[in-house]
C-alpha cells in the first residue's frame, strides 16, 4: 500500500513553517519494498518450506534490490529532502545458519550511493524488529532483517533520538519456523533546520490487521507524536479517509484526530 505523510503545520506542499520561520523544510517518506510477498512462507507445510523460500528469495533478487535503492538515492538527492523516512529497510542474508552472508543491505547501498553523489546525508535512526530466517534447502538458510530508519541532509542538527516497537503486534502462525511476530516500529527525533525547529516520526503500521493497525495508531497518538513542537509524521499507515475497505479509515482517523492534516507533494 501506498505511504501516506501526515504533518501537524502546514503551509505549503512540501514545507512545513515554524512560527519565526528561516526557511522551508523538507521532508521524503519511502517504502523501500522488501522485495517480495511473505505470505506464501507463512502458509506452507513445513515440508514445502525450502522450495517456497527458495521460490521467495528468487523473487527478492529478480526485483534487483541494489538498482532500486541507488534510484531512492538518486530521488533521495533530487529532492534535496532535509529529513527522510524510510520503511521496509531491509537486510537479506543467505548462507549457513550459522553464519549467513549479508547479500543486500539496502541502507548500505543508498548511503553509499548517496556519497558517490556527493549528496551528504547520514542514518541518525534505524529500528529492524523483524528478524526472520529459514531453510532454503541443502544446509542454506535465508534471513530477512527489516524496520524502519531516519536519514538527515548535512546541517541538519538532530537531538532526542528515539526508536521502539509497538506493544501491539499480530502474531502469524507458521508450520515451518513457529509463530512469527514482525515487531512493527517507530522512529522519532526532534531537528533543527536554521532557526526552525520540529519533531519527526516515521514509522509503519500493521497491514494485515485492521485491528492491532487501530491500536498501533493510538500509541502513536499517545507516544511518539505528543510533543511541544511542531510535528511531522511520515510513513506507510496502510490506512487513508477514503479507501474503500471501511476497516482501513480508523487508524488515520486516529491521527488526524490528534490535529494532523495530511500533505502529498507533486511527484519529482
Amino acid at each position: 500500500r501506498r505511504p501516506l505523510a501526515l504533518a501537524a503545520a502546514l503551509v505549503a506542499a512540501g514545507t512545513l513553517a515554524s512560527a519565526a520561520q528561516a526557511k522551508d523544510v523538507t521532508v521524503m517518506t519511502r517504502n523501500l519494498y522488501l522485495g517480495a510477498d511473505l505470505i506464501p512462507l507463512a502458509t506452507a507445510p513445513a515440508d514445502q518450506f525450502p522450495a517456497a523460500a527458495t521460490g521467495v528469495f528468487a523473487g527478492v533478487r529478480a526485483t534487483d534490490p541494489d538498482g532500486r535503492m541507488k534510484l531512492v538515492a538518486r530521488e533521495i538527492a533530487k529532492s534535496k529532502a532535509d529529513i527522510v523516512g524510510l520503511q521496509e529497510v531491509s537486510l537479506w542474508r543467505v548462507g549457513p545458519a550459522s553464519a549467513p552472508k549479508v547479500v543486500y543491505d539496502y541502507s548500505t547501498t543508498i548511503l553509499k550511493e548517496l556519497k558517490r553523489l556527493k549528496a551528504s546525508y547520514r542514518q541518525v535512526a534505524i529500528k529492524r524488529g523483524f528478524n526472520v530466517g529459514g531453510p532454503m534447502g541443502d544446509g542454506i538458510d535465508v534471513r530477512l532483517t527489516l524496520g524502519d530508519a531516519i536519514l538527515v541532509r548535512k546541517g541538519v542538527k538532530v537531538s532526542k533520538v528515539r526508536s521502539g516497537i509497538f506493544k501491539s503486534q499480530i502474531t502469524i502462525p507458521t508450520q515451518a519456523v513457529g509463530p512469527v511476530v514482525p515487531n512493527r516500529g517507530w522512529n522519532e527525533l526532534d531537528a533543527t533546520i536554521g532557526k526552525t525547529k520540529l519533531h519527526f516520526v516515521n514509522t509503519h503500521l500493521e497491514a494485515y490487521s485492521a485491528g492491532i493497525r487501530l491500536d498501533q495508531a493510538k500509541e502513536l497518538v499517545a507516544g511518539p507524536l505528543k510533543s511541544k513542537l511542531k510535528t511531522v509524521l511520515v510513513g506507510d499507515l496502510n490506512s487513508g479517509p477514503a479507501l474503500p475497505k471501511a476497516e482501513d479509515i480508523p487508524p488515520y482517523a486516529a491521527v488526524a484526530a490528534a490535529g494532523f492534516v495530511p500533505l502529498r507533494t507533486k511527484k519529482l
